[in-house]
């Protein structure tokens, strides 16, 4: 891919893109800004929902997941789990506790 002027755009991570782009909103005004030109005009707001925020938007995405594991398998695995997860403990009642609050 290459910028107006014919110059080479280097390969960025996802990660350092989004910081790249975080970085020059906030340099370009940030919030107040962006905000402050919606609202200038019908076609700004306008603009800003076909062009700005949809491109931003979250797309679904179809993901399968196959792990072989029959219903009862995976039933069993999420119940160890939530067992594993489980404090055994008992309770004790406090008869002659300060019911003021804490100042």
């Amino acid at each position: 891919m290459t910028m107006p002027n014919g110059a080479m755009i280097p390969h960025m991570s996802a990660r350092k893109r989004t910081q790249t782009i975080d970085a020059l909103f906030d340099a370009a005004g940030g919030f107040s800004r962006a905000l402050a030109w919606i609202e200038k005009s019908d076609e700004n707001y306008g603009e800003f929902f076909k062009g700005m925020w949809a491109k931003g938007a979250a797309r679904p995405i179809s993901v399968e997941h196959n792990s072989g594991a029959g219903l009862e398998e995976m039933l069993e695995k999420m119940d160890r789990a939530a067992n594993a997860m489980t404090i055994e403990g008992t309770s004790r009642s406090v008869d002659d506790a300060d019911d003021s609050e804490p100042e």
